[in-house]
Formats: structure tokens, sequence, C-alpha cells
């Protein structure tokens, strides 16, 4: 006779416990939480703050803070570029006629 491989009880539905073990109850186990781990070498300067907010900041502090103005401003350059961008005229006529075939 075979030997029933399945560890659900096929009246309830429930893992069978192993002999001389219980389930734990899980309202008795620790609840796991995420929480955010501060980075603190990530110190973005005032005037990158300004600079981002439109406030008008002397040239030379945000030369000051040439690594944090430099990515600024290559996400501001790249975020133009892609405000820029056009969908083929041709797209839309493209997707209904695949939609039409899927039919």
């Amino acid at each position: 006779m075979p030997e029933n491989l399945d560890s659900r009880d096929a009246t309830h539905g429930e893992p069978k416990a192993l002999e001389g073990q219980t389930r734990p109850d899980p309202d008795l186990e620790p609840t796991l939480t995420d929480r955010e781990v501060p980075l603190a070498s990530a110190q973005t300067p005032e005037a990158i703050h300004q600079w981002l907010d439109g406030e008008k900041v002397n040239e030379e502090q945000l030369r000051a803070a040439d690594k944090a103005y430099s990515f600024w401003r290559r996400v501001e350059q790249e975020t133009d570029r892609r405000s820029r961008m056009k969908t083929p005229s041709s797209l839309p006529g493209e997707i209904m006629k695949a939609i039409k075939k899927d039919e």
C-alpha cells in the first residue's frame, strides 16, 4: 500500500505535527518590521538644497559642493532629455494591430 506523502491531514488541511512536537502559536512569535537605517555619510550641503529649491546661491558655494552639484546637474540633464522624448506616431497603430491579431 502506498504511503501518504501529503503532510496535511485530509480532514483539516493543516500540516500534521511530528510525533512529540506541537505547532508554535503564531500570536506568540515576534513580529518582524522594517526599519530605516540612516546613512551617516550622505550629507547634502545646504547650498545644494537651496539651489534645488530654486533659491539664488553663490556659484562659489555650489563649486564647493562639487560631487553633489555634478550629480544633480546630471539628474537635471537626464530629466530634460526624457521630457523631450516623443512616442512615434506609428506606435498606437502597431499596438492596435497586435491586439487584433491576438483576438
